[in-house]
């Protein structure tokens, strides 16, 4: 036989037994590293030789690989990789006992230990194995041949349907590096704190929220109907371009203005009309008719509410309990809006967060023209006392993030994916983040950990 050929048939015999793989235990592995990492649990590996690298290999990809959008990754460590350490606590005890003392030490009920053993007999992992689940700690097994010893040690085994070492460590790998996929991917939904800067050190007395898409799902979709709609005006003008140029120009003033009153936006469009040759409006019409629209693409989520649907399928998840704990905490809580006023005191009578917030309910009023939300900072800080520093902000629109930031108030960017109700949006991250946001979340179901972070534990 040749080179090439042993080769290939090396290869060929390898991926028809990894595909005898109990993928089912595979991906209880997934969902148990998943668990330890929403409750803040370590994960531990040990092995020895090639499972060793192979178990070093695995804290590479969960502490670093796993780091998805800039978020933490895995608490992870492997036992073996300091040499140091292991030729002290083998030569001062015993090597059969320098992964045990180690676990001794280390790991806490709650943590998970993963094992890479070809032959699932190896005495150092047998002992390290019994001493963690001594301690709580969950165990998970990277076997070969029968399992071994280990096999019904473990409280998850992943056997490696092999007896030949190489392909066992071999299919190990491809083990970790399918975990690793699978969990970037679970981490893309499973989003918590994405931290730009720390928030320690600070004494937060205020807190100010946006309304539509941070913390009430009413209005979602909004964008679906002022877009279009003005897409329309100017595609009637006389120096009108074509569609697609037309569609970036107003999803850009759009955006851009996101946060402001929608008059600000409707100024834009008339600005705009008059740019192409069209004759001036007022901006209150073009307004009146995107609500008009509006309102009726909103009316069947109002109507739910009204005859008594449950309010939390239309807040953003976490949102009324956290703003609850902020209270508990004293620290005062203001909305304000791009929304008109009395629309959002009602919206938030409907969501049961009407007195939610001892700040006031701040909105849009007719012919205010000048940033409601800058105005309600401005009182806070001028009349109210509050230092900038004091200050955090809850938002996903541009303007309350770049305002709050400048200010040198911590504004967080809720980048809510308002439709699916987790994960992100990541258009909205990607504008938060340009904006100022010291952190991005995907809403406020994590709450208890906001709040640890606001207290500074």
């Amino acid at each position: 036989m040749n080179c090439a050929e042993f080769l290939k048939n090396y290869a060929a015999d390898c991926t028809a037994r990894t595909m005898q793989t109990d993928f089912e235990a595979l991906g209880r592995v997934a969902e148990l590293l998943i668990q330890a990492k929403q409750q803040e649990r370590a994960i531990y590996t040990a092995g020895n030789g090639g499972s060793l690298a192979t178990a070093s290999h695995i804290c590479n990809d969960l502490t670093k690989g796993c780091r998805v959008y800039n978020r933490a990754g895995f608490d992870a460590e492997c036992l073996g990789d300091s040499a140091a350490i292991t030729t002290c606590l083998s030569n001062d005890f015993c090597y059969e006992d320098f992964y045990k003392i180690q676990v001794e030490t280390k790991v806490k009920a709650g943590d998970v230990l993963l094992v890479f053993s070809g032959s699932g007999n190896s005495e150092n992992i047998v002992r390290a194995v019994i001493a963690a689940k001594e301690r709580g700690a969950s165990v998970v097994g990277f076997l070969g041949r029968d399992g071994g010893k280990l096999l019904l040690l473990c409280d998850i085994s992943v056997v490696a349907p092999s007896d030949n070492m190489e392909q066992i460590e071999d299919i190990h790998m491809l083990y970790v590096h399918a975990l690793s996929s699978l969990l970037q991917q679970k981490l893309q939904e499973i989003w918590g704190a994405e931290i730009i800067s720390p928030l320690y050190g600070r004494k937060i007395s205020a807190a100010l929220f946006d309304w539509d898409g941070t913390v009430s799902c009413i209005r979602s979709g909004w964008q679906k109907i002022m877009i279009p709609y003005f897409v329309e005006v100017l595609e009637a003008t006389p120096q009108a371009e074509d569609h697609e140029s037309i569609v970036k120009v107003v999803t850009d003033f759009v955006d851009f203005l996101t946060g402001k009153q929608t008059i600000f936006q409707c100024i834009a469009l008339d600005e705009e009309v008059q740019k192409r040759g069209g004759a001036a409006v007022d901006p209150y019409e073009y307004k009146k008719e995107y609500l008009r629209r509006l309102e009726i693409y909103i009316k069947d989520r109002k109507d739910a509410l009204r005859a008594g649907a449950d309010p939390a399928e239309y807040r953003v998840p976490g949102s009324y309990e956290f703003i609850q704990k902020l209270q508990e905490m004293g620290i005062k809580c203001y909305l304000a809006s791009g929304t008109d006023e009395a629309d959002v005191v009602y919206e938030a009578g409907l969501l049961g967060l009407d007195t939610a917030f001892a700040g006031g309910i701040h909105g849009a009023q007719d012919h205010m023209l000048e940033c409601s939300k800058e105005l309600v900072i401005k009182d806070m800080i001028e009349k109210e006392g509050i230092k900038p520093e004091e200050l955090i902000s809850f938002g996903d629109g541009y303007v309350e993030i770049e305002l709050v930031a400048q200010l040198g108030g911590y504004a967080v960017g809720a980048a809510t994916d308002e439709f699916r109700r987790c994960g992100i949006d990541e258009w909205k991250r990607n504008r938060l983040l340009a904006a100022g946001a010291k952190m991005i979340i995907p809403d406020f179901a994590d709450y208890d950990k906001l709040i640890r972070m606001i207290k500074g534990e």
